[in-house]
């Protein structure tokens, strides 16, 4: 028992306090010349940001400026009575190149011009415009290696299926997963950090983080998912030996893997701004005062003007791994509408940072060649990314990225910010990324305030928003179940026509792919597995448009070994077409008049308030058949050979992911699943087929409860046994 103890206290007594973290130390003070009180120590946060811990200097005389050399060593300039022609004066703590104020034990953090890297300056000092004199100043040391993201990955196998890609340490306090796998079967098992030598159970502060939701409940299943996890603010990677998936009741390591020493990665600069020590302030790049309106009770978007330029903060309650959000003017003068409109689209780039990425939107479809949701540097708009002075930031469920742009920028495919006149429609919206980090269609509902709203750019500042609620965690939603359609040789006829993609629900859940928010829909059902026998002449009678010129209903029906489809925006030489026939004549793909299913208004509405889907089948009664030309599908006649691989895939030629799977087969399977509708029959066939893994949000997360008491009783007598 004595040793038990004595043990115990060793660990507790190893627990240290955070020192906190800067970032790569390029000099300790100011030369040894100084004057006007000039004190602090420069780090390098990233290769193109500094910070400076406790700087002081007086401010008199007026005109003090950070001066950074390109060319010569400080040596060589330091005595000169006049500036060093090569060095460049770069911006002051608060963005503007203003002469520098009174600084008492400081921490600022400064810039590097656009398109600038530490590596390309030879000295910082502080140099003194009106007297050309230097006050202080160091070299910048020969071979420096600034901080940046370190890839530390992947996770070991170790139990319970756990697999991923490329681990990276981002900043101090961040780590990115991609790809994490997990079968979810652990019962107490949690994302667990340590500072021992190999992984095992540690003390407090160490152990079990929260997930990347900010959750600190026991961790569900992951299926590939890419993940960023934010440490509690009394950690830091840096003091950190290694990262795990560990279960805490079996004390089970499920795969770890170890961080190297000396790491040099950025800090992260608002939790090193709160760890400072006791009487010493911090000042970061300040924020102008910004006015701010709420677009919906998950999204706001603050503002103000800077001479012939805007800067914005977009800020919203979203999931960062995988939606966006986006802000900008209607397409419309008078009305809120998407068509022609011009909007910036933020979103946190996994392992990366925040991205703010101009777009012009031509019709309401996913993007492609001829238009759609495209960013303006497409082929289909030709314009140009007008953006600038992009930052962002992620903090308890809450993304905030700041960006700028010119009142006018001279792009065709930008609209004009005005700051006089009457106020400009907007437009805004949340929704999911495609796998091109492309805008899908956004979320039937975003918590939305209003639909036509208007702003005046140039009013007197007003802050009408309240504070964004932090994200909570939400029950989980069921994924629909696949179905499948049997071709058999009297039965060889389906019908194609666009609907509903179900959201998360439905095609993300079915495929694991997300969707631009329509797909297709066979024999009146959402996707389906198709099953067709080789050597049998298959009718397609297709309807998802015929005008090109419409990308929102065009979509050609073709075949393709390509999972996503979409020939016509990639034109991937990989990828292979399987062609049919209309009227005898082979093609690629074939188009008809277009029919879609539409959820009813009221089931609209009724998804604006929150009503969940338990089934497929139920989210179909809420829908009807809309058709423009519903005489006109074309018949495509597809006819599987000996040349036709077991698996291949029906898609949309012009956009991505709208459709799934097709199985070949020689003879089809005698016995067919529950879930089976043969070809040109209802579309009421249900899939009894059940989902084995278990995934994040699931509630099927569970362990056979009598046996974990059980063990725990077990477990209780047997250190009763060693106590007494």
């Amino acid at each position: 028992m004595r040793a038990q103890l004595f043990v115990l206290l060793v660990v507790v007594s190893s627990v240290q306090a955070l020192t906190p973290y800067h970032g790569k130390l390029i000099h300790s003070g100011w030369g040894a010349i100084v004057d006007h009180g000039l004190t602090g120590d420069t780090y390098a946060v990233n290769e193109n940001t500094i910070q400076i811990i406790g700087f002081s200097y007086d401010g008199n005389p007026p005109g003090g400026v950070f001066l950074l050399g390109t060319d010569k060593k400080y040596s060589a300039v330091t005595g000169a009575a006049t500036r060093d022609p090569t060095a460049t004066i770069i911006a002051n703590p608060d963005g503007n190149f203003q002469a520098l104020g009174r600084y008492d034990n400081e921490n600022i953090t400064l810039r590097l011009p656009p398109g600038q890297v530490l590596t390309d300056y030879t000295y910082i000092s502080v140099w003194c415009r009106n007297f050309t004199v230097y006050f202080g100043g160091f070299d910048i040391p020969e071979g420096f290696v600034s901080p940046k993201p370190q890839n530390i990955g992947p996770l070991t196998h170790r139990a319970h299926a756990v697999y991923s890609g490329d681990v990276t340490i981002i900043d101090d306090k961040t780590i990115s997963i991609l790809n994490l796998r997990y079968d979810g079967q652990g019962p107490d098992a949690f994302f667990y950090v340590g500072v021992t030598d190999s992984v095992t159970t540690q003390v407090a502060p160490y152990g079990k983080i929260p997930d990347e939701n900010g959750d600190s409940g026991v961790i569900s299943g992951y299926a590939g998912k890419n993940i960023t996890i934010t440490l509690p603010d009394n950690l830091s990677f840096t003091q950190l030996k290694w990262f795990s998936l560990y279960c805490i009741l079996f004390t089970q390591n499920f795969g770890e893997v170890f961080i190297p020493e000396n790491l040099n990665v950025p800090p992260a600069l608002d939790v090193a701004a709160a760890s400072t020590t006791a009487g010493v302030t911090t000042t970061t790049m300040a924020a102008p005062v910004m006015n701010c309106e709420p677009l919906s009770n998950k999204l706001q978007i603050s503002w103000a003007v800077e001479d012939n330029s805007i800067a914005f903060e977009l800020a919203g309650t979203i999931d960062r791994e995988t939606d966006y959000m986006a802000f900008g003017l209607s397409g419309s003068d008078s009305t809120f509408q998407m068509r022609n409109a011009d909007v910036v689209v933020g979103y946190w780039k996994s392992g990366e940072t925040a991205k703010a990425v101009d777009y012009y939107i031509t019709s309401y479809a996913q993007c492609a060649p001829n238009g759609g949701a495209c960013p303006d540097t497409s082929v289909s708009n030709g314009g140009a990314n007008d953006i600038t002075n992009i930052e962002g930031q992620f903090s308890e469920g809450v993304l905030r990225i700041k960006y700028k742009r010119s009142l006018t920028t001279g792009d065709s495919r930008d609209k004009e910010y005005k700051i006089s006149g009457p106020g400009q429609h907007i437009v805004w919206a949340i929704g999911p990324l495609n796998s091109n980090d492309e805008t899908a269609k956004h979320y039937p509902s975003a918590g939305r305030i209003s639909i036509a709203k208007t702003i005046q750019f140039g009013r007197d500042m007003v802050n009408n928003c309240p504070e964004l609620a932090v994200k909570t965690t939400v029950a989980p939603i069921p994924d629909f179940k696949p179905h499948h359609l049997y071709g058999t040789e009297d039965l060889t006829v389906f019908t194609l026509e666009i609907g509903q993609a179900g959201s998360t629900q439905g095609y993300l859940a079915l495929t694991g792919i997300q969707s631009w928010g329509i797909a297709w829909y066979v024999n009146g059902i959402l996707i389906p597995e198709l099953h067709l026998k080789r050597g049998v002449s298959y009718t397609f009678r297709v309807g998802g448009g015929t005008d090109s010129n419409n990308g929102a209903r065009y979509h050609p029906l073709y075949f393709t070994n390509d999972i996503k489809g979409g020939f016509l925006q990639t034109q991937g030489s990989t990828e292979t077409i399987y062609e049919g026939t209309v009227d005898g004549v082979s093609q690629q793909y074939a188009t008809g008049g277009y029919c879609e299913w539409k959820l009813t208004e009221a089931a609209v509405q009724a998804t604006l308030s929150g009503k969940v889907y338990q089934t497929f089948e139920e989210f179909k009664q809420d829908m009807y058949l809309d058709c423009d030309n519903s005489s006109q599908y074309t018949n495509f006649i597809f006819t599987p050979d000996s040349n036709t691989p077991d698996l291949i895939y029906y898609q949309c030629y012009t956009h991505k992911s709208l459709g799934w799977k097709v199985h070949v087969y020689d003879e089809l399977p005698t016995e067919s699943p529950s879930s089976t509708t043969q070809a040109g029959s209802s579309a009421s066939g249900i899939d009894s087929t059940s989902k084995q893994s278990r995934f994040k949000g699931s509630s099927a997360h569970s362990i056979n409860q009598s046996k974990l008491a059980k063990y725990v009783i077990f477990l209780i007598a047997i250190v009763s046994i060693t106590l007494f």
